[in-house]
This record gives C-alpha cells, structure tokens and sequence, in this order.
C-alpha cells in the first residue's frame, strides 16, 4: 500500500511539474496574483535586508522568478539558489536571469530537504508555492532547521479560505469541489512554533475578475494550476453545469477571491 501511495503522490508530482512547464510563457504574462503576491514578500523582506546572517539564499518554488526578481534585487552579492519542480519553469527562469552570475539553478522537489551538519541558508524564500506540498508545515519546518540561527523564512501561499463563491456554487449544486485542499494558517503557524522559531504571519484576500466563470476556469489551465492532488475532475457536463450558474447567479463580472497567507519564520538562537 505504501508504495503504490509513493507511485501515485510521484505521477502527481511529475503531472504538477509538467503542466507548470508548458504554461511558463502564458504564467510569466498573466499570472497578476502571483506578481502581486511576489512583490508584498519582497517588501516584507525589506526591513531585513542588512541582518539576514551570512550564507546562501535559496528559493522554492521559484516559477518564472517574480520572487527571484526581488531577491537579487535585495542581495546582489549572495549566492541565490534557484529551485523549482518543473524543468520547464526552471529553463525560463535561468534564461530571463542569464546574466547574474551569483544565481544557480535547479530542478528540484522541495519536499526533498538537503542535510546539512550545520544550518547552512541565511535566507529561505518561497512564493505561492507551498500549497502543493504534500505536508506544507512540516516541509517548510524541516526548511527552517536548515535556515542559520538569526535567518529568516519566508512564504506566501494561498489558505484554505480561497475560492469561497466557487464552493459554494458546487455545495448548491451537489457537485464535487475540485480547488485542491490548501494550508489552514492556524494549523502552519502553530507547527511551525515548535522549536527555536518566531511566526508572525499576515492574512488577506485578493479578488480577480472575470467575464464569465468559463474564462475563469480557463486561466486557472493555462496557469498550469488545475493538476488535481487527490479526488476526480468534473466532467464537462458538470462543469457547464457549474458555469452557467455562476454566470447567471452573477450580475456583471464574477468575481474570485484568493485568501492569501504571509508567513515569516525568524530562526532563533538555539540556547
């Protein structure tokens, strides 16, 4: 059972990895809620900026490097190691970022953490990636083991407030709701407070608007976003079903809120 588990979460993983790939180009143009997202964790890291510890930054999750943007923007002089689970992503970033010889970049699982002797990151960043893993608190906690005493990290990711009239259309109607399940901020922070750590978090929700639910849905696939963890899709009769209601329960523009979750991480001294 174990390993047909590890089979199955693996094709998730790869299914994940290669929908993000081949939506790169559309994802660095049109994902406005990211960006946005992305530059509100850079302003946050401002105020650090002269008292993260020596050492390598890493980022997780990097996509087509909104957050890595302002990270060599902040740290010119650092060693930026630039992770993501899809190769495709990965490409487009090294290509956008070709010319910084203090970045490196790979193709890795987060969920994978190094081992190190010694905590070895000044800096761990993440950007609306965490919702995909696995285990969100307990990942980004092995992250901070990691992270030098006196680092940060530091995460956005959309909670499991997101995506409230969506729910609700599918309640009424009887239909699966399909939005993959996301981190319950409360959950995080408290796992996250076991050890040398200090949580303070910020939560707030960004509304985007659409002509219909339909184009809604349609950028959410083109985004590389719709890979399902777990549960079916629906089928197209369902999910016309869904539209045209959303659509006709709506007067002008639908509207789609994403609850999204600041998370700052300050690694403690150990005593």
């Amino acid at each position: 059972m174990d390993d047909q588990r590890a089979v199955t979460d693996n094709d998730v993983k790869r299914e994940i990895a290669d929908s993000f790939s081949n939506a790169a180009s559309y994802y660095d143009e049109h994902a406005y809620v990211q960006k946005e997202v992305a530059e509100r964790l850079i302003a946050s890291l401002e105020p650090w900026r002269d008292i993260i510890p020596a050492g390598p930054i890493i980022e997780l999750g990097a996509g087509t490097g909104f957050v890595t943007k302002g990270v060599i923007d902040l740290y010119p002089d650092r060693v930026i190691e630039v992770t993501d689970l899809s190769e495709g992503m990965i490409e487009f970033c090294s290509n956008k970022f070709a010319d910084y010889e203090n970045l490196t970049f790979k193709v890795a699982d987060a969920e994978q953490v190094p081992e190190f002797d010694e905590p070895h990151y000044g800096l761990t960043i993440s950007g609306f990636t965490a919702h995909w893993f696995d285990h969100p608190a307990q990942t980004l906690a092995k992250w901070l083991e990691i992270t030098k005493p006196g680092g940060l990290l530091l995460a956005s990711f959309p909670g499991n407030e997101s995506f409230p009239k969506w729910r609700k259309f599918c309640q009424k109607l009887g239909l699966p709701f399909t939005a993959n399940e996301l981190p319950d901020v409360e959950e995080m922070v408290i796992k996250m407070s076991v050890g040398p750590a200090q949580v303070d978090y910020y939560e707030d929700t960004i509304t985007r608007e659409y002509e219909s639910a339909k184009d809604f849905f349609g950028e959410f696939k083109k985004l590389g976003m719709d890979t399902l963890k777990q549960g079916r899709q629906l089928t197209s009769k369902e999910m016309s079903l869904l539209v045209e209601h959303w659509d006709s329960s709506t007067e002008g523009k639908i509207s789609v809120d994403y609850h999204v979750i600041f998370l700052a991480v300050k690694r403690d001294f150990d005593s």
